[in-house]
């Protein structure tokens, strides 16, 4: 089995890559967890209070909805730093209240003591640094500063019929761990802040129930569509079979339960 692994692993270079917004299928991808996850982290953001004069960072833009709507909420006199190697989606946006950097996640080092709010969603389960950056984000924090990270687990994905879109799933998360994403990571997230000294530390999973053609369908069916060449090509999949996943997820009428996402949030002790 850890041959198996090995050689899944092997073969799974560049997968991350493809997933970023380089294509228009990357971008298309990107809008579509902008859909299915937008509505969830502006309630989480606005619970832990965002408002004008907050200096906030957000870890990994992605189409950069995130990055907007953070700076709509602290303008006109706070600061939103918002970082990710490819910054394309949120460039045009840059200003007084929006900074833009384009840079690596695992060479981030915040400065210490600074931010009233930090965020990051579904980027740091994909990299082997996760803990590390989490020690660094926290001591981004100013006191009474929050940390707020949100990453998908794929429990959930299992309780579907048995079927073309469970058949998929299944190789799909085989291959995804394989390629270095720790699916079940966010549920140790927790007791990491509460050891990091964080306070008033608390959790809650959203488990997304979609229809074929919605934001989260689009998400399967275009992470499906950048993981099929390789899954072709280590045979774990034949056409007939992906044709039929995605076209599931293209059918309004059909209904599956989706990823949870997790939200996990904690404060630096006031000083």
């Amino acid at each position: 089995m850890t041959a198996q692994v090995e050689t899944m692993e092997a073969k799974l270079q560049g997968y991350k890559q493809d997933l970023g917004g380089s294509s228009a299928q990357g971008r298309q991808r990107l809008l579509a967890i902008a859909g299915m996850a937008d509505h969830i982290t502006h309630r989480r953001m606005e619970g832990l209070g965002i408002q004008e004069g907050w200096r906030c960072l957000e870890v990994g833009c992605g189409s950069g909805s995130i990055a907007r709507w953070m700076s709509y909420r602290v303008a006109p006199h706070g600061h939103v730093l918002t970082v990710d190697p490819d910054t394309q989606y949120v460039a045009d946006a840059a200003g007084a209240t929006l900074e833009v950097r384009q840079q690596t996640i695992p060479s981030l080092r915040p400065p210490e003591k600074t931010f009233d709010l930090v965020h990051s969603r579904m980027e740091l389960q994909q990299l082997p640094e996760r803990e590390e950056l989490v020690e660094r984000l926290v001591a981004s924090l100013k006191p009474g500063g929050w940390l707020l990270l949100e990453e998908l687990e794929t429990f959930s994905l299992f309780q579907n019929d048995t079927g073309p879109f469970l058949q998929v799933v299944e190789i799909m998360h085989a291959m995804v761990r394989a390629a270095g994403t720790a699916v079940d990571w966010a549920r140790t997230l927790p007791r990491t802040f509460q050891r990091l000294g964080l306070r008033n530390v608390n959790a809650e999973g959203e488990m997304l129930y979609f229809s074929g053609g919605a934001p989260t369908a689009e998400f399967h069916r275009l992470t499906g569509e950048q993981l099929w060449p390789y899954a072709e090509k280590m045979r774990l999949l034949t056409r007939e079979q992906f044709d039929q996943y995605s076209a599931s997820l293209r059918d309004p009428n059909a209904w599956f339960y989706g990823p949870t996402i997790f939200g996990v949030w904690g404060q630096r002790p006031p000083a």
